[in-house]
């Protein structure tokens, strides 16, 4: 490339290229590496990816381009960067070979999750990548489709082992899909840098004042350079006033004023090629033809550097494009679209060729419109939702029919909720007209409304608007009812007693008159039993609701692969039936599961229906539902023991939350210290506490933050400071659930700061839950709260039940801090050693759930009673990260490398590197050895 051809070369930019270097060096290396390349228009990112490629010998390089003609159509991103490496599909697991097939229109199937369609691509690179090093670079990846932008970003954040390096260009501001990637800031070169670039594209003398200006103007940015140098003798060495517009503009204002120098046919082949954002000659020629264009009037923009003519069409830079579609009017775009519609084969690409039917209509046309609900339809099915929304909206647009331009926005509104984007959502319901709706329409339209208001903020009127949309669907569809009722009821609970227009009072009563006019499926069914139960529980109490909570929760677990169950609607103009994210069977009680067994304190039911919902969301793609699941799963993983678990899950999807406008809701990390028992770690305080839940009135994440309060100060005896912090939780309102959790620490903080008037009626709380439901886990914890309360006659047999009953539950903890409790007992009744063999296992509990500070507290009572603990025999797994536990474990059990990569989201590359790391921090070499070494490095010398 000679200076002055084609546009700036790299002067300077010392510091990006070592970057850039190492990262090819790194990969090269064996290792993965990727990073985000973010500036301004015009400094020069797209010549740093050529950089890269240059860098990149003895690698494969492949190499896509975001468009942003293109963000509509789902996966075309994607489509691009993984042609070059579909020669390994069929290496995949079939599971990842379906999704990324379907999702690239190779195969026929259901759509695919977003989950697997990103292992699925992590996968195909890294098999790429076996070859040799494989580089991926995405240039102006801030036009990349949403769908596309998920699923790179989400292969991006997982490349560990791969041997593979993925470079994003973007333009700034910061794209916000790309958050958590390693990211290089491109920076303007400096006043030396910009004169020696000026000086190689300049061909002449240049008045020094008016060089200078030209520095001045461009600011280090050379594209800005080389296009002020064509004016350069034009520039007078007096100053000019900044105008209202950035580099950017002026850029782009330039290359417009060369477009508008060429003759009309050269511009009307820019034109065609500018609004083809793929670059492909035939098809271009082909629109072309239909016009009576000549190809040789391509020769003029080619001479003016301009367009590049070669395998793809491809502009000098993205300003060139947008410059060709500005300086054009409005006819002559629509002509083009037109053409190219025309010239794209309806069969082979149906969806581009109807946007640009679209693009090339004005007023409206049913039959266009038609077309792109079609397109919506297709693009669903391959997973696109986001695109499945822009496709409703456009067709919707092209209506003529007001009543069927209302109904297909409302689709459209419909997928954006599926997709987690609430906002916009709610922007497409400000467009629908109801009353041009039928009524069961318009109940469509609150329940919508209703769903944007509850995962926004489910604490102010999410409930009223969900109990009022579940009233209008009774009539119409019983099913879809009962699911928002359940919604109604979860949004009352989330609100508790800040819930300031209806509450749950309201909500039970709306509940227990509800009269649904069309048959049930049996899920329904079962859910309206829960949801009577629930409803009687908030008005009476435990005693008269737990039966019918047993019943129900019975025939909700008893859902699963039940064909009647799973009947979905396959009318798609009521597709989304009442659950913006499951649209078929048992699946969209799983909320409502999890709630009744929480209430009912069962264990097990809770632990599997947690973890159901929790793989359903991630299955769907369901972001709108993901943080609610998540929030109903890492608890009882917590109280299980599994500390190392909740935090894997809660980190996982952190990043994929960022993908949707969903609310996470409340700080996680205060959870995660509570029960390693953390001082240290980050958490939010108190006053924050009380703003969040002013902002979002969700008071029961109050009683969120009591809880984990209480946990982190019993478990470091600070008993005081657990009776302040679990004082609020007494006689909180309308018990569903959570009170129940928060009541023992209560009861064991009083107890021991010397206050057991406050523990008794906490106590006499948890005995009649206890009494109601008769499950394990509610009679242990009210046992070993009556232990703690009780003389010494009585005491030692509550303790010793409390062991047993906890024992025979999935909450491990639980268990642990029963035999904690009873082997103090113990040590204060000077039975040294029978204390000292309870504790020693307690001991041993703690070590393995990672509960460091429930752990001290029992090393320090072994102490008391005279035996030495060894606490540094501990180590080896200690130096394990959560993730390499979580591999571990699973290789232990037997689990072989893609197994684990799929429950993980992880390619096989970086679960054999981890398990390597895994090997030398255990002093193993074969999986064989890993369970015994997980086992006996956890066991404290006695």
């Amino acid at each position: 490339m000679t200076p002055g051809a084609h546009g700036p070369t790299l002067i300077g930019r010392r510091r990006e290229r070592e970057r850039l270097s190492r990262l090819v060096a790194s990969v090269r290396g064996g290792e993965s590496r990727a990073l985000v390349l973010r500036a301004e228009t015009g400094l020069g990112k797209t010549m740093l990816l050529d950089h890269v490629a240059e860098q990149a010998t003895g690698c494969r390089v492949v190499r896509a381009l975001g468009v942003e003609s293109e963000m509509e159509l789902a996966l075309a991103g994607l489509q691009q960067l993984c042609a070059p490496v579909l020669d390994g599909l069929e290496a995949l697991p079939e599971p990842q070979a379906m999704a990324l097939g379907v999702a690239l229109g190779l195969r026929s199937g259901p759509a695919p999750d977003r989950f697997v369609l990103g292992l699925a691509v992590l996968s195909l690179l890294s098999h790429a990548a076996e070859s040799r090093p494989l580089i991926c670079l995405v240039d102006d990846a801030q036009w990349l489709d949403q769908a596309s932008a998920q699923v790179l970003a989400f292969v991006a954040r997982r490349l560990v082992a791969e041997s593979v390096g993925i470079v994003f260009a973007v333009r700034e501001p910061v794209d916000e899909r790309f958050a958590a990637i390693e990211d290089l800031v491109v920076r303007p070169l400096d006043d030396a840098d910009a004169r020696t670039l000026l000086g190689t594209v300049v061909g002449g003398p240049v008045d020094t004042a008016v060089r200078e200006r030209i520095v001045a103007e461009a600011r280090g940015n050379p594209l800005a350079l080389v296009e002020l140098r064509r004016g350069a003798m034009e520039f007078s060495p007096a100053p000019v006033a900044q105008g209202r517009t950035g580099v950017s503009a002026k850029l782009e204002d330039g290359f417009r004023r060369r477009v508008e120098r060429l003759p009309a046919d050269t511009r009307r082949l820019l034109l065609l090629t500018a609004i083809e954002p793929v670059g492909d000659p035939t098809l271009v020629l082909a629109a072309a033809s239909a016009l009576a264009l000549d190809t040789s009037a391509f020769t003029p923009a080619v001479e003016e550097n301009l367009l590049e003519l070669g395998a793809r069409l491809r502009f000098r830079h993205p300003l060139v494009r947008s410059a060709v579609i500005a300086s054009e009017p409005a006819s002559d775009r629509r002509a083009a679209h037109r053409a190219i519609a025309e010239a794209t084969d309806p069969q082979q690409d149906p969806d581009r060729r109807a946007w640009h039917l679209a693009e090339s209509t004005i007023g409206f046309d049913e039959d266009v419109a038609a077309e792109l609900v079609r397109s919506a339809d297709r693009a669903r099915l391959r997973g696109g939702i986001v695109a499945a929304a822009n496709f409703h909206v456009r067709g919707a647009e092209l209506t003529p029919d007001r009543q069927m331009r209302s109904r297909r926005m409302l689709m459209a509104a419909e997928d954006t909720l599926r997709a987690g984007a609430m906002q916009n959502a709610q922007r497409l319901l400000d467009r629908v007209e109801p009353e041009l709706l039928n009524a069961h329409q318009q109940a469509r339209v609150d329940l919508a409304r209703g769903h944007v208001r509850f995962y926004i903020s489910p604490g102010r009127d999410g409930a009223a608007m969900l109990l009022d949309a579940a009233r209008q669907l009774e009539p119409f569809d019983g099913d879809a009812a009962m699911v928002t009722y359940a919604n109604a009821f979860i949004a009352a609970v989330l609100a508790g007693e800040s819930a300031n227009r209806v509450g749950i009072p309201e909500v039970a009563h709306g509940i227990l008159a509800a009269a649904p006019a069309t048959p049930l499926t049996p899920g329904s069914r079962a859910a309206l039993e829960a949801l009577r139960g629930l409803a009687v529980l908030a008005l009476d109490g435990y005693g008269p609701a737990a039966p019918t909570l047993r019943t129900a929760l019975a025939a909700l677990r008893s859902l699963d692969g039940d064909p009647e169950a799973e009947r979905g609607d396959s009318d798609p103009m009521r597709g989304y039936g009442a659950d913006v994210s499951h649209e078929v069977g048992a699946m969209r009680w799983l909320p409502l599961t999890c709630l009744v067994a929480r209430v009912l304190l069962d264990d097990a039911a809770y632990a599997d229906a947690s973890a159901e919902f929790v793989a359903a969301c991630r299955r769907d793609g369901a972001f709108s539902t993901l943080a609610m699941a998540m929030s109903e799963h890492y608890p009882i993983l917590l109280m299980s023991g599994r500390i190392a678990d909740a935090e894997e899950l809660y980190e996982g999807t952190r990043e994929i939350m960022a993908a949707s406008d969903v609310p996470e809701g409340p700080d996680r990390a205060g959870w995660f210290a509570a029960y390693r028992g953390d001082d240290a770690a980050k958490h939010e305080s108190a006053a924050a506490v009380a703003r969040r839940v002013a902002e979002r009135g969700e008071s029961q994440w109050r009683l969120s933050d009591v809880l984990h309060g209480g946990v982190l100060h019993n478990s470091r005896g600070r008993y005081a400071d657990a009776l302040a912090a679990t004082a609020t939780a007494e006689g909180h309102p309308f018990d569903i659930g959570l009170a129940a959790w928060v009541l023992p620490e209560h009861v064991e903080a009083a107890v021991r700061a010397g206050a057991p008037e406050q523990a008794a009626a906490a106590a006499a709380r948890l005995q009649e839950i206890a009494d109601a439901t008769g499950t394990d886990w509610a009679v242990g914890l009210a046992t070993r709260s009556a232990a703690l309360l009780a003389d010494d006659r009585d005491a030692e047999a509550l303790y010793r039940t409390a062991v047993d009953v906890l024992g025979r539950t999935r909450v491990g903890t639980a268990e642990a801090r029963a035999r904690l409790l009873l082997g103090e007992w113990l040590r204060r009744q000077n039975r040294r050693v029978e204390a000292r063999e309870v504790l020693r296992v307690a001991h041993e509990q703690f070590v393995g759930f990672g509960a460091h500070a429930f752990a001290e507290r029992a090393a320090r009572e072994l102490s008391a009673t005279g035996e030495v603990v060894h606490r540094s025999v501990v180590g080896p797994v200690d130096e394990l990260t959560a993730q390499e536990r979580q591999i571990a474990r699973l290789a232990a059990t037997g689990s072989t490398n893609p197994e684990i990569g799929a429950q993980l989201f992880l390619s096989p590359r970086t679960v054999e590197w981890h398990l390597r790391k895994v090997f030398g921090k255990l002093g193993v070499t074969s999986r064989r050895q890993l369970a015994a070494a997980l086992k006996e490095s956890m066991v404290p010398a006695g």
